[in-house]
């Protein structure tokens, strides 16, 4: 993990998977390990098992040790870490507008952070024109609360201008 600049932290989340998808991963374990168990000795069985339930595991552990963290100084979400005077806009994202957002163009070009068995969702307008990213569009359990928060930090930056431009927030999803 990034140690994110200091700043006392304001909002922290973690994208764990919930305990359905592990026992998804499970069931996907279970059935790998039967049909090379059926097919092979008991000792190379074993192996194997070992090593889909250590592989199963660790993807699931990776995928949910990214961490959303807001602080007075930027947002952070994994490793990546944004100051807050180049974030423009803020908005969060219903189960319904992230699965609009995530199947048009509004999202190529954007640095994705998301998660399967998270439908909600913050989209983080930036305000430099250098970047390569127009924004960073990031799961969350909580995205109006999220939003909130970073709002407090967004909004009344004097070189912000409130007109619609092409980066604007504009519910354009339906």
């Amino acid at each position: 993990m990034v140690n994110f600049p200091s700043g006392s932290v304001v909002y922290s989340e973690r994208l764990w998977a919930p305990l359905s998808w592990w026992l998804i991963g499970a069931a996907v374990a279970v059935s790998l390990i039967v049909a090379v168990g059926a097919w092979t000795s008991l000792t190379t069985g074993i192996i194997v098992a070992v090593i889909i339930v250590v592989a199963v595991v660790a993807a699931f552990l990776k995928a949910g040790s990214v961490r959303i963290v807001v602080t007075d100084d930027g947002f952070g979400v994994g490793r990546s870490w944004i100051e807050w005077c180049w974030v423009d806009r803020v908005r969060g994202m219903d189960a319904t507008t992230m699965n609009s957002v995530m199947r048009s163009s509004h999202q190529v070009g954007s640095f994705l952070v998301t998660r399967p068995w998270i439908r909600s969702g913050l989209v983080l307008r930036l305000a430099d024109p250098a970047d390569p990213h127009q924004a960073w569009i990031v799961s969350t359990r909580h995205p109006e609360k999220l939003a909130a928060v970073v709002s407090e930090y967004v909004v009344g930056f004097p070189s912000r201008s409130k007109e619609t431009s092409p980066n604007s927030m504009e519910d354009h999803h339906g």
